[in-house]
């Protein structure tokens, strides 16, 4: 049976290996777009975090997060 953490983790991985490929790209819009798939990622494993009551793992994708929009913000000047 496939639960709601199933459905927050598994799009969070497949983000997170989609960002990291795009990151590597010579091309800003393609960077950008990495950093875009790694925020959203991060914010499905805060949302893991949350549900499992797991503070590290909440604070660890929550700098992540913060981390990730900081790249976006750089890769789009």
């Amino acid at each position: 049976m496939i639960t709601l953490l199933d459905l927050l983790q598994g799009p969070a991985v497949l983000l997170g290996l989609a960002g990291a490929y795009l990151v590597t790209s010579p091309q800003v819009s393609r960077r950008a777009a990495g950093f875009s798939c790694w925020i959203v990622a991060n914010a499905l494993w805060v949302m893991v975090g949350i549900m499992t009551e797991n503070i590290y793992l909440f604070v660890l994708f929550g700098a992540y997060f913060i981390l990730a929009a900081t790249g976006l913000r750089v890769a789009g000047h």
